[in-house]
C-alpha cells in the first residue's frame, strides 16, 4: 500500500450524529469509517457510483435501480473490473 492521504470532508449535523453513533457501536474512529467508504465506493462500477451520487433524473431513478440489479445478476457489471475515475 502507498502513503496516505487525508481529504476533509463536510457533512450534515444529522450525518456527523449517525457517525458517531457508529465509531461509538463498532469502536472505530471517524476516520477509519470514513477511509473504509471511500475506499470501497472507489472500486464500484461507474453504474453503482452514478446511482449513489445522484445522477440520473428522479422520473427514472427506480428503473435505474432495476436495470443495475438485472445487469448484476446477469454477470454484466462486476466491482472487480471496475477501474476508479480520477
Amino acid at each position: 500500500m502507498g502513503p496516505r492521504i487525508i481529504v476533509r470532508i463536510e457533512v450534515t449535523e444529522a450525518a456527523k450524529n449517525e457517525i458517531d453513533d457508529l465509531t461509538a457501536k463498532f469502536g472505530m474512529t471517524h476516520l477509519s469509517i470514513h477511509s473504509r467508504i471511500v475506499e470501497w465506493f472507489s472500486t464500484q462500477p461507474d453504474q453503482i457510483r452514478a446511482f449513489i451520487l445522484q445522477q440520473f433524473p428522479a422520473e427514472i431513478k427506480g428503473d435505474i435501480a432495476s436495470l443495475i440489479l438485472k445487469n448484476m445478476r446477469s454477470g454484466g457489471i462486476r466491482a472487480s473490473e471496475a477501474t476508479p475515475s480520477r
